[in-house]
């Protein structure tokens, strides 16, 4: 039998030693409707450890949950989720678009998100999809959160929104998340990257699959002391391979699918 090579132990050892945090996008996002209560609460059902969602401002300045910056795709009915009440949105249906099971499943507010999640260790990973904007109400909505503080963290692709989201709430995480490709697509600057989230006084990274995932990147990012994420992982070859990696967790749609691929 060959050796094992130094990576090789490295990579075992990885596996063994680092807690994978498993992240259900949106939720349960592969079998219910994204961003509803319904898609949490399957979630946690499901043992997932994490939760992530979606944030943006209301017209009468309610944090509530969608991904896109526009109704049409989850609800049937055109219209702009920022020009919209939070009542409006919460007479829409949320559900149907995904089955008949889920027909009638309304818009959630922050608040009703959160009611979900379980005392614990299990967590929710918040997006903020708006402008900075949204940081001060999201401060004041998560004041009484502090005591939890450890189930919740913040994600932001936006430079300016992480950094308003630490200055205003120093006591959560905040994970400064980026696609493998600019605007423009070309390659971004992990180095860049990580010089930029250190500067800013955040917590990790949370990357995408297109990035060139190696444990040259891992070692990159754990010598600046950040934690490490990766999203959004949908089949059993990229789970193992970015597990192996010793990442800090991944993201999925189908939190059940990836643990039992890590079996």
């Amino acid at each position: 039998m060959k050796p094992l090579s130094l990576l090789s132990i490295l990579l075992l050892m990885n596996t063994h030693t680092f807690a994978l945090e498993i992240i259900a996008h949106r939720g349960y996002s592969a079998i219910a409707p994204e961003n509803t209560v319904a898609a949490f609460k399957l979630a946690w059902e499901k043992g997932s450890d994490a939760c992530e969602l979606d944030l943006y401002l209301t017209a009468d300045n309610q944090i509530v949950l969608f991904h896109d910056a526009d109704t049409k795709r989850t609800t049937g009915i055109e219209g702009k989720v920022i020009e919209k009440t939070l009542t409006e949105l919460q007479k829409l249906d949320a559900g149907l678009w995904k089955g008949e099971t889920w027909k009638g499943e309304p818009v959630p507010s922050l608040a009703q998100a959160l009611a979900t999640l379980p005392e614990g260790k299990q967590r929710f990973f918040l997006e903020i999809k708006d402008s900075a904007r949204v940081v001060p109400l999201l401060a004041r909505e998560l004041e009484t959160w502090k005591e939890r503080a450890d189930q919740l963290c913040i994600i932001a692709f936006d430079r300016k929104v992480a950094q308003e989201a630490k200055k205003a709430m120093p006591w959560i995480a905040v994970y400064r998340l980026s696609s493998g490709e600019t605007k423009d697509k070309t390659p971004v600057d992990l180095t860049q990257l990580i010089l930029d989230t250190k500067a800013d006084g955040l917590d990790g990274l949370d990357l995408g699959l297109k990035f060139n995932w190696t444990p040259e990147l891992v070692e990159q990012v754990r010598a600046a002391g950040l934690k490490l994420y990766a999203w959004t992982i949908n089949t059993p070859e990229d789970a193992r391979r970015l597990a192996a990696l010793g990442l800090d967790g991944i993201t999925t749609d189908d939190p059940v699918m990836l643990r039992e691929s890590l079996r």
